[in-house]
């Protein structure tokens, strides 16, 4: 339920349509493959005197379309939002209504918790799977002693436990870590236990792993899954969250006013625990997958107060715990799901709550493996938030396959922080905003008609510009700035003509419809 960064992952499908994108040119494919490009957009060839000699192209049958390949280097700009899943409640708007609204933990669970209430959790127990132990047997020790199949183990002293067929485990206690054998045996309690097993114990008497020295309240057992060793810890609840919150919250804002998105933190983490059901040997794990746990290890004072504070507190529905997910931060708007879609102002204290990534065609078309890029589409969105809301599907087209996605896996498979974004063409090109005074964000967009792959600043752009761009006699783009044959210059099509330009001549608008007169009806 957790992320490295507060979070996890998945998305609405309420489809409602979006704009189409489509990246710039490729030279990778050879002259020929470069002239079916130009003929599939219409362009008719020019002979360029000192650029392109001897070269006439044969326009392409109607009706027939070849669409232009992206060259690998084009870059697409990734404008989003959040970091995270956007379920449930965002940790960093937890923090901004606290800090900046003044709201104490039962408002902010209340509001990202629709159709919850509060309850209270009897005493209960958690068995945690730690995953970074799967398939090893279990050394462990105390700096004050433990017990094993009935036995009293030495302080320092370490049990390894090998788990066998039936439950139980084979037993083997040694001087240390790696000292001498001092005795073994089997048993049916694959557990080792503390000295004392009551919760909320001072830190000697802590089990702690062999490999690593990292300490762990409550007992550490072993398990089969399948033919696989597994080890396990088996805790107190309240105990467990002292080793949840310092490492899905940050315990130092407690510090600057936020003390009560830790308490809803706590009560969060407590519920979405308590709904768990992961495995036959254990409830839950100990990474994002589940809920990020490292043992007593990092434990803070400040998240120990959070989870003493708001003991037994737990999110119910229909008098049973409810699985509260949560993540880093939402963006400005939660995504829905099983709890309804909110709008989230806390979130503006959240370092995610904008965000640009950079990635080339060449890293999309690889990510979703279509051979050459040739469209990358956002088919719908939820509708919650700006921009029409996260992405819930996209399409993505290449020179050897199309691949549909949702938005949680292009967020996966892009490696975005968020499934809410939106694609510009360039590097660094910001969401658009509007500041007074300053150009229409409209405008460009208009310009560029959602194609991406334009090179910004390019001598093409700056003609467009100055004929007038989008209002001038030009009109709107329909193609990607892209290359002529032989990489002799580099064109772009747009709704009243065309630009062309090689170091020669430079920038020059030509009218394609003309151009088509001067094309015989067989060439090579």
């Amino acid at each position: 339920m957790a992320k490295p960064e507060f979070g996890v992952c998945a998305g609405r499908q309420n489809r409602t349509r979006s704009r189409r994108y489509i990246a710039g040119s490729s030279s990778t494919r050879g002259w020929k493959g470069s002239l079916l490009r130009i003929s599939a957009l219409g362009i008719a060839p020019v002979l360029i005197a000192g650029a392109v000699t001897g070269v006439v192209v044969q326009l392409r049958p109607s009706g027939q379309e070849v669409r232009p390949a992206v060259a690998s280097d084009t870059p697409f700009t990734l404008s989003g939002h959040g970091n995270g899943h956007g379920r449930g409640m965002g940790q960093w708007g937890a923090y901004g209504y606290a800090k900046d609204h003044g709201w104490a933990a039962e408002r902010i669970l209340a509001h990202y918790y629709g159709g919850t209430t509060l309850g209270t959790l009897a005493d209960a127990q958690i068995s945690v799977r730690l995953q970074g132990r799967d398939d090893q047997p279990l050394g462990v020790y105390s700096d004050v002693g433990a017990v094993v199949a009935g036995k009293p183990v030495g302080p320092g002293d370490a049990v390894h436990l090998t788990p066998i067929a039936g439950g139980g485990a084979s037993v083997v206690v040694t001087r240390g870590c790696a000292g001498d054998v001092l005795w073994q045996d089997v048993t049916d309690h694959p557990w080792v236990d503390p000295v004392d097993l009551g919760p909320d114990r001072p830190a000697n008497e802590h089990l702690k792993l062999c490999a690593g020295d990292t300490p762990y309240r409550g007992a550490l057992g072993v398990a089969l899954d399948g033919a696989a060793a597994r080890t396990v810890n088996v805790l107190e609840m309240d105990d467990y969250l002292l080793g949840v919150l310092p490492l899905e919250v940050k315990a130092n804002w407690a510090d600057t006013g936020g003390a009560e998105a830790l308490r809803a933190q706590a009560a969060a983490a407590r519920s979405y625990a308590a709904a768990e059901n992961r495995e036959e040997y254990a409830k839950t794990c100990d990474t994002k997958d589940c809920q990020v746990y490292g043992g007593s290890a990092n434990e803070d004072s400040r998240t120990t107060d959070a989870v003493r504070s708001t003991k037994a507190m737990i999110l119910t529905k229909d008098n049973k715990a409810v699985a509260a997910e949560f993540s880093s931060s939402t963006g400005g708007y939660t995504a829905g799901g099983e709890f309804p879609a909110v709008e989230d102002l806390g979130d503006t204290a959240s370092p995610y709550h904008d965000w640009t990534l950079t990635l080339t065609a060449g890293d999309i078309a690889s990510a979703f493996g279509v051979g050459e890029l040739e469209s990358f589409e956002v088919l719908t969105r939820n509708n919650f938030g700006a921009e029409g809301g996260r992405t819930t599907g996209v399409k993505v087209v290449g020179s050897s396959g199309t691949a549909e996605a949702t938005g949680t896996e292009a967020r996966s498979k892009l490696k975005l922080r968020s499934d809410w974004f939106t694609v510009g063409s360039g590097v660094g090109v910001p969401a658009p905003t509007s500041v007074p005074g300053a150009p229409d964000p409209t405008l460009a967009a208009a310009e560029d008609l959602g194609t991406v792959g334009t090179t910004q600043g390019s001598p093409i752009a700056q003609k467009y510009k100055d004929v007038g761009g989008v209002n001038g006699t030009l009109g709107a783009a329909v193609g990607p700035e892209m290359m002529l044959p032989s990489e002799a210059g580099k064109f772009r099509t747009y709704t009243g003509g065309t630009i062309i330009w090689t170091e020669t001549l430079g920038a020059q608008v030509i009218d394609a419809n003309v151009l088509r007169e001067w094309i015989p009806s067989s060439g090579n």
